[in-house]
This record gives C-alpha cells, sequence and structure tokens, in this order.
C-alpha cells in the first residue's frame, strides 16, 4: 500500500473503515434487546386509563342516577355537585388521555422496527472509492462515508435504547404525579359512590317497611327486587374502584422500575 498516492491510500482506508462501519451497524440493528418487549407491554397496558375513564364517567352521572330517590333538600345539593362534576369533568379527561397517548407514544418508540435503517444503509451500497478523472475526489468519498454516519444514528440498537432510557427518565416524574391525582379520584369516586348508594337503600328501606297493606304487596316485592339489584350494584362498584387503583398503582411501579433498569443498562450499553 506504501507505494500507492497518498490520494488513494486514503480512499482505500475510507473504503474499508465505512465496509467495517455498515456491518457493525447493520449488525447492532439486528441485536435484539428484551427491554423493548418490556416498554412495548407496559404500553399496551392502557387498562388501567380505560377502567378510570369509565368510572370517571359513571361518577358524572351520579345525579342523573340518584335523582329519583332524593329528597327536595338532597336534590338541591346534588344538582349543584353535578354541575361541579361536569364543569370538572373536560379537564378530569384530558389528565387521563395524557397518559394514554404518553403509554402510546412509548409503544411506538419501543416498537421493533421504529429505530431500524437497514434498508436505508442497504441501499447506500458499498463504500465508494476517488475517481479524480471523473469529478468525484477524496472531498467527495469523504462526505459520503460522514452522512451514511448520520444515517446510522438514527437508527440501531444503541439508539433506541438511549432515547427510550430518557424518555423514560424524563416522564418518571410527571407520570406518578398524574397517576396519584387518577389515584386521588378515584377515591373520590369511591365516596361519592357510597353516598349514593346510602341515599338510594336508604330511600328503599323506608319505602319497604312502609309498604306493608296487603293492597301494597306488589309494590313491596319490587322495591325488595330493586334493592337486592341496587346492593350488589354498588358492592361491584366499589370493587371496581379498588381494582382500578391497583391497576394504576402497577402501572406506575412498573414504570419506575424500567426507567431505572434501562436508565442503567443504556450506560452500561454506552460504555460498550
Amino acid at each position: 500500500m506504501s507505494a500507492l498516492p497518498a490520494r488513494h491510500r486514503r480512499a482505500l482506508g475510507l473504503h474499508l473503515y465505512l465496509s467495517l462501519f455498515l456491518a457493525v451497524v447493520l449488525c447492532g440493528c439486528a441485536t435484539a434487546r428484551p427491554e423493548l418487549a418490556q416498554v412495548r407491554a407496559l404500553a399496551a397496558g392502557t387498562g388501567a386509563v380505560t377502567a378510570f375513564s369509565e368510572l370517571s364517567q359513571r361518577h358524572v352521572d351520579s345525579y342523573r342516577r340518584a335523582r329519583p330517590y332524593l329528597s327536595p333538600t338532597e336534590d338541591a345539593r346534588e344538582r349543584l355537585l353535578d354541575a361541579q362534576r361536569r364543569a370538572a369533568q373536560a379537564d378530569v379527561a384530558r389528565l387521563a388521555q395524557a397518559v394514554r397517548l404518553y403509554l402510546q407514544a412509548l409503544g411506538r418508540l419501543a416498537d421493533a422496527d421504529a429505530y431500524d435503517v437497514q434498508p436505508e444503509l442497504a441501499g447506500a451500497g458499498a463504500a465508494i472509492r476517488a475517481w479524480p478523472g471523473s469529478g468525484i475526489d477524496d472531498r467527495h468519498v469523504s462526505a459520503y462515508t460522514l452522512l451514511l454516519q448520520q444515517l446510522s444514528r438514527l437508527g440501531g440498537a444503541a439508539s433506541q435504547q438511549a432515547h427510550l432510557a430518557q424518555v423514560l427518565h424524563d416522564g418518571d416524574a410527571p407520570l406518578q404525579v398524574l397517576l396519584g391525582a387518577l389515584d386521588s379520584l378515584l377515591a373520590l369516586y369511591d365516596k361519592s359512590g357510597d353516598n349514593e348508594r346510602d341515599m338510594v337503600l336508604g330511600l328503599l328501606d323506608v319505602e319497604i317497611a312502609y309498604a306493608d297493606a296487603p293492597q301494597q304487596r306488589l309494590l313491596a316485592v319490587l322495591a325488595k327486587n330493586m334493592q337486592q339489584s341496587k346492593t350488589e350494584e354498588y358492592r361491584l362498584l366499589g370493587l371496581r374502584h379498588t381494582l382500578a387503583r391497583r391497576q394504576l398503582a402497577a402501572l406506575g411501579c412498573e414504570h419506575a422500575q424500567l426507567a431505572a433498569a434501562l436508565t442503567t443498562t443504556e450506560a452500561g450499553w454506552t460504555d460498550r
């Protein structure tokens, strides 16, 4: 090689460097990362947010459900609470939507093909060399190599790992705050559901006790059936609140663990 002109030696060196560089990048792109599957599983777990949205809508509809069972005094109080609930509902829905959108974005970032630049790199073909007589000199060869280097930085396992680690790290604190807000709202919904239960079942208790005349026998039977149905409905509602809160807590815990794990593994990956 020492007999070659310096210009040709540089071109040959760039040719070898680029060939090795592309081989390394392509191998890196093909490396499977178990962390990506964990992030995708986390992103797919939107059941807690869906459950929250359903329970939130039920809370908004409390007055409509309870109205037939209310006394005039209770009706005035519940009408005011109904207006407050409906006024706040748009912002409550946005809180849940922000969590949902964040999880969806995480899923896209962790998609196996999201950072795959193999088609582009393969389409670039082999390294080029200088052809001074044709207008392609060392400057063009160097620019070609540098441009493909920039392309490779858009993809690959290391880039995806670093980006996900940064997003999870920066997103963990605000996500935990929003999940805490949803949990507090679920606690409020649970308490409101208990109040609604007490008003509805309390009225049924009173009406059934006074429906003891023979001509009211059918009414008493219907009221008792409704009482049993409502009792079960409110029992299941309480369980749904508890389950939804546990799901939100599990989501927050899993996100925090992934944020810590990916930050650690990304640092090790970068060092290597």
